[in-house]
């Protein structure tokens, strides 16, 4: 991509001119003719992601993760109109973003419920023992063993195990991976990627036939090798036609991405003035498993108590915030719900930023709130508390000298895991110096 101020042309700036206006800023709408599909919201924050823009912060009226947040389907914990492919395909988007896992658990739920009885996915339902008898489908198979493993399975996870299983049945003599209408770049990219999200080799001796090819031969076999305007391109299903599609899903599995990309750079966020309406998605844990999400419009800026009042009054879908309580200015409960203990709170987590009691703080312009009971979080001065009396005298020293210049002092912190770890030591001032003897406690 080039740098914007070096002028036109610039990828970048055709993507932001495209997903910053038209028919990217309309309200979510299931209706199947006149709402946008959700598959577009989450192909262009894989896009988006790629470009180094932050699908977000598009412009101050579009934020392509609210949008797919806007097209949650409560009902079944799908996104937009239920499929195995608008689901994993969602996952995968949502997954760039700071969203945390437990978000994502009823679509991860609903993405191993259309499992089929071989393995294997295909694009549309499966949530019937009819539908399930069905064969799958090596393409969405890829994406949706891509999705599990990006949301926290691994190749143990039976799910994702099945579908490993599945793909490797398929494996030809020539590499590539047998498909409804033919082998071809795109089914092998697509399994490729799907490998990879799971930390499968696909160049592995497992993946190797006897003839001593695998998925990534198939891929180069199809790559137009001789001089002329297409060199370089991947064909279909042979290197004499070559096409901008396939030979993109060809470079990104070639390359070990997972349908999209790290970006090289990442392009400026563009200015929006406190006060300025901007959308946001928002996450709401009641229980385990139990999700709300939406999209929601306020001011940036607002605090997030605000906020939550305005997806009481409006959001998509309608009803994320039912009935709001505050106590002190911090959010006491949300539709009734309160903490269940004397020390916990509703936490709230804007974009990736660090976890505090649901109140009062700003909510910047695109930021991700979600939000969930648990414990106060608690500071390393209040975990070591006020300072306590001082201590007796120290023994004497080696010259016979009292140890009346000890100290002794403790710090407490909390690890990585939560886990409180307090350290003391001494200090004096004797013979040999300054000394400090650690008395560390876990």
């Amino acid at each position: 991509m080039r740098n914007p101020t070096l002028g036109p042309p610039s990828l970048q700036d055709h993507l932001l001119g495209e997903y910053g206006s038209g028919y990217w800023l309309e309200e979510p709408s299931f209706d199947p003719v006149f709402g946008v599909p959700v598959t577009e919201y989450e192909r262009a924050i894989l896009v988006s992601n790629a470009a180094g823009l932050d699908p977000a912060r598009i412009s101050a009226a579009s934020n392509l993760p609210a949008q797919i947040a806007g097209l949650w389907n409560a009902g079944t914990g799908s996104f937009g109109n239920p499929s195995s492919n608008a689901t994993a395909f969602a996952i995968l988007a949502l997954a760039e973003t700071p969203l945390p896992a437990w978000a994502l658990e009823p679509a991860v739920s609903y993405l191993r419920r259309n499992q089929h009885d071989d393995g294997g996915w295909t694009f549309g339902v499966a949530t019937t023992p009819e539908q399930q008898e069905g064969p799958g489908d090596p393409d969405m198979t890829g994406a949706a063993i891509a999705a599990l493993c990006r949301a926290g399975a691994s190749v143990y996870d039976p799910d994702v195990a099945a579908g490993i299983e599945f793909l490797h049945a398929g494996l030809e003599e020539s590499g590539a991976i047998a498909a409804p209408f033919g082998s071809n770049v795109d089914t092998n990219a697509w399994v490729i990627s799907g490998l990879t999200a799971c930390g499968v080799d696909s160049q592995s001796a497992e993946w190797t036939t006897s003839a001593g090819n695998t998925p990534v031969d198939y891929v180069l076999s199809l790559q137009v090798t001789t001089p002329g305007p297409d060199a370089g391109g991947f064909g279909y299903s042979a290197p004499e036609f070559p096409g901008v599609y396939t030979t993109q899903d060809a470079l990104r599995a070639l390359a070990g991405e997972v349908f999209t990309a790290v970006p090289p750079s990442q392009r400026a966020l563009p200015t929006v003035a406190t006060g300025t309406p901007v959308p946001h998605a928002l996450a709401i844990e009641f229980g385990l498993g139990n999700v709300r999400m939406c999209k929601v419009t306020a001011p940036a800026g607002a605090p997030l108590a605000a906020v939550l009042d305005a997806a009481r009054a409006s959001s998509y879908p309608p009803g994320c915030v039912k009935s709001l309580s505050l106590s002190g200015g911090a959010v006491e409960a949300i539709d009734g719900i309160e903490p269940e203990n004397a020390d916990e709170s509703w936490l709230a987590r804007l974009d990736r930023r660090a976890v505090a009691v649901a109140g009062q703080q700003p909510v910047g312009f695109g930021d991700l709130i979600s939000l969930r009971r648990g414990t106060r979080p608690v500071s390393a001065e209040a975990i070591a508390g006020p300072p306590g009396a001082p201590g007796s005298a120290g023994r004497r020293g080696k010259r016979g000298k009292p140890g009346r210049n000890a100290a002794f002092s403790c710090k407490a912190r909390r690890g990585r895991h939560g886990k409180l770890k307090v350290r003391c030591s001494v200090k004096s001032r004797g013979a040999q110096g300054n000394s400090k003897h650690p008395r560390g406690a876990k």
